[in-house]
């Protein structure tokens, strides 16, 4: 019992604890104070690895591995070190971490013990807190029993966090067994206090070396040892009855049959011990109401190694239950299922459900895999019925998403097409499945345009629209809310091709129709009043103020008067809707107005306790009132929310910085300012690129205008540096967006150069624009953008005496272009720097 308290006490006092820099999880055996081994030499303290009574050695061929993974040039990277239970793990941890890590020189280091029992909550938070705390260079150790599919799950998930992902099999017993037979034994004989015996180690089918340790202390005993594992335990145990944990506990679990053995346990075992498969079975079978409180691992060692009768206990209780939504146990378990499916359309739907299940809890490649097979049973499907077309169609829409999920993109484009081609064919010879078409087609433009394809895109959402305008005139009941639906979203599309007259006229219809249908049925006003602030937002961007701000005030009396029959579903929504209202108020110049609504609605958010739309409010009425308090609330409070959740709430936080940066700057808070921005650019640094990518088109404008303000203020050094990483976030939206904002950036970041006195690097980049703007295949007579591009070109070309009369050409060229667009701020720009063109020729 001291032994079992002293392991809890321990375990208490530094699990999750950072010990100079090194973050250690949970490891398995946790060890007993020296004292209660003195005092009480037991077979489960003698074998304790935390307490090394036989020194760490061999290992040298692993060692070597984990120091070349440990120096590689990867700033982040993760390894997995698997291995049967026994194979000496802990040992091998502990002996890396003490002896060959020095945070100083290699960075932060995160281990993690038996993480195949963590759920993957558990280890996401852990990642989370290395980006949090740690330094940029980064390593996460892994240690586990089994791979499988929780570990590719967990692998493709790390990755997210751009680390280099490398696993490691661990043999599972040392090389030189002899010698360490013999040290083992001199060991335990001196810690007992008996003479070591001299003898060859036994022959120990499937051995470990935790087996050869059993070995070696049952011969210092005076025992057989030369026998097999079952009575090697045995007789051990028979020395010693105290409480065991690990291994330990599952072996002596496998010779001593308990009548009511713990679940997770027995899983645990049965994984080496074969025989205790049908108690495991049996157990699940008799009490099925255990199997909720089962730990991930032991369900899916269950789910694996168990009968099929055993797999169905298991997924009746599992499969709607929300913890395991994110963990692999569901799909090993409809893995497992599929081989009952009686016929080919009930494995077809399996593997449909296989396919949603593997790509819910990270496993993408497997995801794909499984939505393929789906594909194929309905295409025999088809060969035996034409009728089955419609489900080879909707399954061919699903691989599409599954594709785009494992980044496989041209193959989801393909696979979107040949299901758009499907749904054509079905609607020649039937008109009823035209819906279906619509949406297929609705679904393709979102594919087109996260591929970056935008002509496709327009014209898969312009026909899926027309289609569902038609059917919206013969079914007004039917699809008059889908047509509402996709005008709105081809209204976007025209505001990102800025056709903002069309935009704007889709706009309209799609309230139009809103309205009509709220009209007809109350129950779709808060959908007519959530699509007024959708429209209202897309008026700000056009800068129809007025328009913008009727359309808000609108929804803003209809969310007025939800709220007061449900408060808590409409409270928030009438707080977005006041914030839309105070930027449109903004833009009418109502200034005093403007603040009183964004504060306002700052209020309205607090009332609804969501702090992360409170943050959002604060720097709406930061920006509306040049509000420093405000800005520096909004960045405490996603300071909290990042607390909880680095992931999702790391973008807004560099908002809230980049925000708060502004307006210190604005208020003569200089020094202030630039830890800020220091604060702002340390985070960006260490923000993974699948964030990047996600959340980057919110991101890179706002920091932007901060380094505009920085740069304005003279404080150029950091304003390079936030203007260079807003590049590279444009950049990295290339692939989905529009190269539009990309271009601006390099030619706002030739300014800042410019601003920073280095004119020749301003130039270089300037060039660039020039050349990339040349790439776009874009009619350039007609963009106003290139007429910029060419006269910040030609403005560097003459400061920097570089081909004066080619300056002279590019200025004129601009000229043209913006007289053609009917600009007149670019045209003034461009007037200007031909006249500086002449006069550095003429003085030449």
């Amino acid at each position: 019992m001291e032994l079992l308290q002293a392991r809890q006490r321990w375990g208490e006092a530094d699990e999750g604890k950072v010990h100079d820099g090194v973050v250690f999880l949970p490891l398995a055996g946790a060890p007993a104070d020296y004292e209660a081994v003195d005092r009480a030499p037991s077979v489960a303290a003698l074998l304790d690895p935390t307490h090394q009574v036989v020194p760490f050695h061999g290992r040298e061929t692993e060692l070597q591995a984990l120091l070349r993974w440990r120096d590689s040039p990867a700033p982040q990277a993760s390894l997995l070190l698997h291995a049967p239970a026994g194979a000496g793990k802990t040992r091998l941890l502990r002996h890396f971490r003490d002896e060959h890590w020095d945070p100083v020189e290699h960075g932060r280091l995160l281990v993690v013990d038996d993480a195949d029992r963590l759920p993957w909550q558990d280890v996401f938070q852990k990642l989370q807190d290395t980006l949090r705390q740690g330094p940029e260079r980064t390593r996460v150790l892994f240690a586990a029993r089994i791979t499988g599919w929780w570990w590719s799950s967990t692998r493709q998930r790390v990755a997210d966090f751009d680390h280099e992902v490398t696993d490691l099999a661990l043999p599972p017993t040392v090389q030189d067994r002899v010698t360490s037979f013999a040290l083992a034994c001199r060991c335990f004989a001196d810690r007992l206090g008996v003479p070591a015996p001299h003898e060859p180690p036994p022959n120990i089918a499937g051995e470990t070396v935790l087996d050869l340790h059993l070995a070696a202390l049952t011969a210092v005993r005076g025992d057989p040892c030369d026998v097999n594992r079952t009575q090697l335990v045995r007789t051990l145990l028979d020395h010693d009855a105290g409480p065991f944990t690990g291994r330990l506990a599952e072996d002596h679990l496998a010779v001593a049959t308990p009548d009511d053995p713990d679940p997770d346990l027995l899983a645990r075992a049965a994984l080496r011990w074969p025989h205790l498969v049908p108690r495991l079975d049996e157990l699940i079978a008799a009490t099925p109401e255990v199997v909720p409180d089962m730990a991930c691992d032991s369900l899916r060692i269950a789910a694996e190694i168990g009968s099929l009768r055993t797999a169905e206990h298991i997924a009746r209780q599992i499969f709607h239950d929300e913890r395991f939504v994110v963990d692999a146990v569901p799909s090993l378990l409809t893995r497992r299922l599929i081989d009952r499916a009686e016929g080919t359309l009930e494995r077809a739907e399996m593997y449909g459900m296989l396919s949603a299940r593997t790509m819910l809890c990270g496993l993408r490649e497997e995801s794909v895999e499984a939505s393929m097979r789906e594909v194929e049973c309905y295409r025999e499907l088809v060969r035996q019925d034409r009728e089955n077309r419609p489900l080879l169609a909707d399954a061919l829409g699903d691989l599409g998403l599954r594709l785009i999920n494992a980044q496989r993109r041209e193959e989801a484009l393909a696979v979107s097409e040949e299901a758009i081609e499907l749904w054509h064919d079905i609607a020649l010879d039937d008109q009823e499945t035209i819906p279906q078409l619509a949406t297929a087609l609705e679904q393709i433009s979102h594919r087109y345009q996260a591929l970056g394809q935008d002509e496709a895109a327009m014209t898969a959402i312009s026909r899926a629209t027309l289609l569902f305008q038609e059917l919206a005139k013969t079914y007004p009941a039917l699809f008059r809310a889908d047509f509402a639906r996709v005008a709105a979203t081809l209204a976007r599309r025209y505001l990102a091709e800025g056709q903002t007259q069309h935009a704007a006229d889709s706009m309209q219809l799609s309230t139009a129709n809103w309205r009509v249908l709220a009209q007809e049925d109350p129950r779709f006003e808060p959908e007519l009043a959530r699509n007024l602030v959708v429209a209202g937002t897309m008026l700000i961007d056009l800068r129809r103020a007025e328009a913008a701000s009727e359309t808000v005030k609108e929804a803003i009396d209809l969310f007025r008067r939800l709220a007061v029959v449900n408060p808590e579903t409409f409270r928030a929504e009438l707080a977005e809707a006041l914030m839309r209202y105070s930027q449109a108020l903004r833009q009418l110049g109502e200034g005093l107005d403007a603040e009183l609504t964004a504060r306002e609605a700052v209020m309205a958010w607090r009332e609804t306790g969501d702090r992360k739309g409170l943050g959002t409010a604060l720097l709406v009425l930061a920006q509306i009132a040049d509000d420093l308090d405000a800005a520096a609330e909004a960045v405490e409070v996603h300071r909290e929310l990042v607390a909880e959740d680095l992931v999702w709430n790391q973008a807004d936080l560099l908002i809230a910085l980049a925000t708060l940066v502004e307006q210190q700057l604005l208020h003569g808070c200089d020094d202030r300012a630039l830890r800020t921005a220091d604060e702002c650019l340390d985070l960006c640094h260490r923000m993974p690129s699948q964030l990047v990518e996600f959340f980057g088109a919110k991101l890179a404008p706002v920091l932007q205008s901060a380094a505009h303000a920085l740069s304005e203020s003279d404080h150029h050094v950091r304003a390079l540096r936030l203007s260079e990483f807003a590049v590279d976030v444009w950049r990295s939206q290339l692939p989905k967006s529009s190269p539009g904002p990309y271009l601006a950036a390099v030619q706002q970041h030739a300014c800042r150069l410019r601003g920073a006195e280095r004119r020749d690097e301003a130039r270089n980049a300037a060039h660039t624009a020039v050349v990339l703007w040349h790439m776009t295949g874009l009619d350039l007579e007609q963009q106003p953008g290139y007429a910029d591009a060419l006269t910040i070109y030609g403005r560097l070309c003459v400061e920097t005496r570089h081909e004066p009369a080619k300056a002279l050409q590019l200025a004129q060229h601009a000229v043209r272009i913006a007289r053609a667009v009917g600009d007149p701020v670019k045209l003034e720009f461009a007037l200007e720097t031909v006249r500086e063109a002449e006069a550095a020729l003429s003085w030449s």
